[in-house]
């Protein structure tokens, strides 16, 4: 978690010294305003200082709009020197408080830098520290990272633990890549030992006996450096989870009936991993399979594993057997959900969820598109109950991001996506005020229809037969200019490059698994060929589902730990959900190729209606 901001002002922290100093301000701005002559310029110098002592004192109460509103009052041109550096403080402060460290950077780095360099070295500490923190809100958590290292050594030693909790987190987070090209460059020791010990969990995660030996070695290698006297958290817990880990596992899959091929897909990316942890000379687990397909009670089937020696569940699959489990609130044994609950369900100790909701696919968008400067989006989604789940998961959180929803265009049948789109894009009302111009004046009349102004990107839900239609259309209405963010349905997860050329400059979030090559997929490929060939996801899935299993105690209990799989990073939430951080990618000449998200092409908002196209229409393919 961020550290809590210090006050760098040293000012009164209380509510009544607040009232007193805003009810000071109220009076002194009171009655007439008198003709201003030089003997005024020192009333108006400790007026102004008492506006900025008031602010400070409000952002100290977490009154953030308060203390805006105060330091928007002030002219910043018209204050002293000093007065001038405890403004952009404040507003550093305030951009934090509200989640804007792109702009809290823009008052700390750029051309107000000067105001701070001479400060003392107590309020460069605390520069620093916002700095990181600006740096981790903006998702650059390399950089913060970095500048966390660099002020470590003139820290607190109280202020010294939580920074170097938080120096993990960022490099947990960060891509291994990255990480790899900052270290060919940097030569402090502190720094490239920091980096050295991030690579090794990058890159061993999978193997926890490999991570504990290459971690003691880099002790041994690095005596000297912060974090071999003092490991991360997360790291002291490996050595205990190696003496915990179950002997016995049960996996309950339907393995005959309606979902008899996705639960044996799952069984198959399970037993593949289990094949070369064992091929390898690793210690394994005895499993046993248990089918829930004719199963009513998932309880029931839970007992009876348990009873035959299990010492942790994986599964079950099926959304109605794993709510069976969480509303159980005696779990003996842990359990690995491979579905997900709805929201309404609270935390249940030893139940932990872990699948492919496209839900936290439009979340992650979400995310990562604001850091990118995207405010203003508009929606295409199908007029389905999985669409409009979809879409309402992306639209929330971006909402709470501070995020507009300028239209919504919900499609259906082929012939309709023409009119969602036109609608959506304020196309319609261009073509109708053309015809009503050319009744008015009864002339034939030159007509460039206009589409709306303020869209910074569009967000798609759709599968890749639907976006292959709906591409070509948005280009045609004058769209071929905003990007297009997308979930992974967007693409088919082959190759068809004459079809997917319609996709061209497509962004998607898409698993690792469906853009490389790895060592687990080749694997399962050479073990399951027709799983992997048909059901490529769900082979992903319990493939990461064992690769999980040894680290579940762990993640439950550090933030900072990350499992680099093939369906995303892994992390845990506080309510026991696998969080999924997927990677983008782009449609380049029909191919998807790995890319990193690029910043929108906005354009300057004009004043537009928001519409919501909302066509009722026959539901599509059942896609749950």
């Amino acid at each position: 978690m961020l550290t809590h901001m210090k006050s760098l002002t040293g000012t009164l922290r209380n509510a009544s010294t607040v009232a007193a100093i805003l009810f000071a301000l109220f009076i002194s701005g009171c009655g007439t305003t008198p003709v201003k002559d030089q003997g005024d310029s020192l009333a108006d110098s400790a007026f102004i200082n008492q506006q900025i002592s008031a602010a400070e004192a409000l952002i100290d109460l977490d009154q953030v709009e308060e203390a805006s509103a105060i330091l928007g009052g002030l002219n910043f041109n018209q204050l002293s020197i000093a007065q001038q550096t405890r403004y952009v403080l404040s507003q550093s402060r305030v951009s934090l408080a509200t989640g804007k460290g792109q702009e809290a950077l823009g008052w700390i780095n750029n051309e107000y830098a000067y105001l701070l360099d001479g400060l003392p070295l107590e309020q460069q500490i605390e520069i620093g520290k916002m700095r990181a923190q600006a740096l981790e809100l903006s998702g650059k958590p390399l950089a913060a990272a970095r500048e966390r290292i660099f002020l470590a050594p003139v820290l607190s030693r109280k202020d010294r633990i939580e920074n170097q909790d938080q120096i993990w987190f960022d490099l947990q987070i960060s891509p291994l890549d990255d990480i790899k090209k900052l270290a060919a460059q940097e030569s402090s020791p502190d720094l490239t030992g920091w980096l050295d010990l991030a690579i090794i969990s990058h890159e061993q995660n999978s193997n926890m006996d490999q991570l504990i030996k290459a971690v003691e070695q880099w002790q041994n290698d690095n005596k000297s450096h912060p974090a071999a006297k003092d490991l991360p958290n997360s790291l002291q817990m490996l050595r205990e989870l190696t003496l915990s880990q179950p002997k016995q596992i049960g996996v309950l899959l339907p393995l005959s009936g309606p979902l008899e091929q996705a639960g044996k897909a799952i069984r198959d990316g399970l037993l593949s991993n289990w094949y070369s942890a064992k091929a390898n000379g690793q210690e394994v687990p005895q499993i046993s399979f248990y089918d829930t397909a004719n199963i009513e009670d998932a309880v029931q089937l839970y007992n009876t594993a348990v009873d035959e020696g299990a010492e942790l569940i994986i599964g079950p699959l099926a959304k109605n057997k794993v709510e069976q489990l969480a509303r159980h609130q005696k779990l003996d044994v842990p359990v690995l959900a491979l579905n997900y609950t709805n929201n309404s369900f609270t935390k249940t100790n030893n139940f932990y969820q872990f699948g492919l909701a496209p839900e936290d696919e439009a979340i992650q968008i979400a995310e990562d598109i604001w850091l990118q400067g995207a405010r203003n989006i508009m929606v295409v989604s199908p007029a389905t109950q999985w669409g409009d789940r979809v879409a309402d998961a992306f639209i929330t959180r971006w909402e709470l991001l501070g995020g507009t929803i300028t239209s919504k265009a919900r499609f259906n049948r082929p012939d309709q996506y023409l009119y969602s789109v036109k609608y959506a894009l304020n196309i319609s009302n261009s073509e109708r005020r053309h015809i009503q111009l050319a009744r008015l004046l009864d002339a034939d009349l030159e007509f460039e229809f206009r589409r709306r102004q303020d869209v910074d990107m569009i967000f798609m839900v759709a599968f890749p037969d639907q976006a292959r239609q709906l591409k070509p259309i948005l280009n045609y209405q004058r769209a071929a200019d905003i990007s297009i963010v997308a979930t992974s349905n967007i693409y088919a997860g082959e190759l068809n490059q004459d079809k997917d050329r319609d996709l061209n400059d497509v962004h998607f979030v898409e698993m690792p698994w469906r853009l490389y090559d790895s060592a687990e997929k080749q694997q399962a490929s050479l073990a399951f060929p027709s799983s992997v060939d048909d059901y490529a996801s769900l082979v992903a899935l319990g493939t990461d589902a064992y690769k999980l299993y040894p680290r579940v105690p762990q993640m439950s209990v550090f933030n900072d730990v990350r499992i680099h799989g093939v369906t995303g990073l892994l992390s845990m939430s506080d309510n026991g959900r696998i969080k999924r951080q997927l990677d983008w990618a782009q449609i380049k000449n029909g191919i998807a190729i790995p890319a990193p998200l690029q910043e929108p092409n906005l354009e300057s908002a004009d004043d537009e209606q928001t519409l919501d196209v909302d066509l009722e229409n026959t539901e599509l393919e059942n896609v749950e």
